[in-house]
């Protein structure tokens, strides 16, 4: 016996188009999306899109601004620490509780 594919909603379709566009870049931070328009481009009807801007808005790729629609708000992510910093950072945790470390011979 076989178990059968799920099947993908069109909101799924529509979500996996709009989230690579996105993280691709081809749409890009700031950019407005329209409803009407992603329907008509994908040839679905505007219900699909709506559900499928409400899973990018709880990722946050998207946010939907009062009196101004969606927005696509970018790959939400933070550039890490520079090497010096959490070099300094550790230096600091080590200074002030020696302890801390597990297996710091440290006086």
């Amino acid at each position: 016996m076989t178990i059968p594919k799920q099947q993908r909603t069109k909101a799924d379709l529509v979500y996996e188009a709009l989230q690579s566009s996105i993280m691709s870049g081809n749409i890009r931070e700031g950019e407005h999306l329209r409803q009407e328009e992603v329907a008509a481009r994908l040839g679905v009807s505007q219900t699909p899109v709506r559900e499928a801007f409400r899973r990018l808005e709880s990722e946050g790729l998207v946010e939907h601004a009062p009196n101004r629609g969606i927005i696509v708000r970018g790959i939400p992510w933070s550039p890490p620490p520079s090497p010096l910093d959490v070099i300094a950072r550790r230096w600091g945790e080590l200074v002030n509780d020696p302890d801390r470390i597990p297996g710091s011979d440290f006086p």
